[in-house]
């Protein structure tokens, strides 16, 4: 390939107005009060030759098939990217917004009277993306040739499986309020720390990717604003190494993955101390062993494909009618109507689940993966398990591989077949563990066949 490869960056700040829903919380009204750090939404668009992508990174909780076809549509009228050349990606950030409705449709009338209680506020939408479209024409117009260095390191001090076998068989997030029938951690977490920088002939950096897998819940259930250790991560990276470059953070398969170590709950756990750890990481792996490319090859992939449905246990769906049919309203907790519980909002996304199934055989699941050189990154919907990414990491053609979760599409919880035996939160009979027990080892082989397909292409 005799064509440079190059890099446009840009960033925006994306606060919600004041009251508007933070998400990441099932049947509690969190609006706005206050913004303890920006959260923002950063892109890399990519060229050489005929080749484009754009990657979008937003420190956001997820985002809806709808606004993700809204971002592609504008990439697509006004930029020039195909729609499959758009990934958008959210880190899962529990004390921010989602770009529309992730927990349950509008079918039932107390989700149209209260909208925060479908996870999302339906003003929030408008607001991001007209602040997201002129960030999309900075990053393509200020395109510049670029080299590539990329490089990994291990920190096992920060993130951690979070679901803890029990003496009973059964596993439980966190332990469940059982800590004296707790046995050990069900399984593994993925202490990789992954940096890609694009350093432009006079040792400028414009453009970075930051790679590591937790979900981001330091904030949890508070009413304030914040970019959790992602963005704090980002913005330390820049501050320390790389002043004036732009970070992206993928966050990876963190399903079953928490900074809490339940285990040993003394220790600091904050966005700025998991920063600060995996910062030291960043330095340590591009003073390690690092891979570099002067002209790194541009290539990408994208397909769907269906995915079966769940078997559900026999008689779910009668049982949550009749439970709504006796609690038309939700189970409210207060007289305010701002909590209700969990039981109200299960019932009703399990309707929600029994007219998907009606529409359609299986569920229409995207991957995409991007080569750039030598790095392999995978894009998935959902939170799959972090079994599924540290396969595809070890199956990988590539010399590095990162995958990000959270994509285009909110899914839910895609689990092993193991866990789903054992039970638990992730994979509870309702709208965040939907799809079929095989799910994750599908989503793995495509990924996977993918990549070697991009490395061939390459060659």
């Amino acid at each position: 390939m005799s064509e440079a490869l190059h890099v446009g960056v840009a960033e925006a700040t994306i606060n919600p107005r004041m009251g508007m829903q933070i998400d990441g919380n099932i049947g509690v009204h969190r609006p706005a009060r206050f913004v303890l750090n920006d959260i923002h939404a950063r892109a890399i668009a990519f060229g050489q030759g005929d080749e484009r992508f754009l990657l979008l990174s937003m420190e956001l909780l997820a985002i809806t098939q709808e606004w993700t076809d809204a971002i592609r549509a504008f990439a697509a009228d006004e930029l020039g990217f195909a729609p499959e050349q758009v990934a958008v990606h959210v880190v899962q950030c529990h004390s921010a917004p989602s770009l529309g409705q992730i927990m349950l449709s509008d079918r039932l009338a107390p989700t149209r009277e209260h909208p925060w209680i479908r996870g999302s506020d339906p003003g929030y939408g408008p607001l991001a993306l007209a602040r997201i479209k002129p960030m999309l024409r900075e990053a393509v117009a200020n395109m510049q040739p670029v080299q590539l260095r990329f490089g990994t390191a291990l920190e096992s001090r920060v993130s951690f499986n979070r679901r803890i076998a029990m003496r009973d068989g059964t596993s439980e997030m966190g332990m469940g309020g059982r800590p004296q029938d707790a046995l050990y951690r069900e399984g593994p977490s993925d202490p990789e720390v992954g940096v890609a920088l694009f350093t432009t002939e006079d040792l400028d950096t414009p453009a970075a990717l930051l790679h590591h897998t937790s979900h981001p819940v330091h904030w949890h259930p508070q009413d304030a604003i914040h970019s959790d250790w992602p963005g704090a991560w980002a913005e330390m990276v820049r501050a320390e190494m790389l002043p004036g470059a732009t970070p992206l953070v993928l966050n990876g398969c963190c399903g079953n993955v928490h900074h809490a170590d339940v285990f040993n709950p003394d220790r600091e756990d904050t966005p700025r101390s998991m920063a600060r750890l995996l910062t030291d990481a960043t330095r340590r792996a591009l003073e390690g062993s690092c891979f570099t490319d002067e002209r790194p090859v541009l290539a990408s992939r994208t397909e769907c494909f269906g995915i079966p449905w769940r078997d559900f246990p026999e008689g779910l769906f009668e049982d949550a009618r009749a439970f709504l049919a006796e609690h038309p309203e939700p189970t409210w907790i207060d007289e305010t109507k701002t909590r209700f519980g969990r039981d109200w909002a299960y019932a009703a996304s399990q309707l929600d689940i029994e007219q998907m199934m009606a529409e359609s055989d299986t569920y229409e699941y995207e991957i995409q993966a991007l080569r750039i050189g030598d790095l392999g990154v995978v894009v998935l919907p959902g939170e799959p398990f972090v079994e599924a990414q540290l396969e595809i990491k070890q199956r990988s053609p590539f010399a590095r591989t990162f995958v990000a979760h959270m994509s285009n599409r909110y899914v839910g919880y895609i689990p092993t077949p193991e866990a789903i035996a054992r039970g638990g939160y992730e994979v509870g009979a309702w709208g965040a563990s939907k799809l079929a027990a095989g799910a994750l080892g599908m989503i793995v082989e495509r990924s996977v066949a993918m990549l070697e397909e991009l490395r061939e292409k390459g060659e």
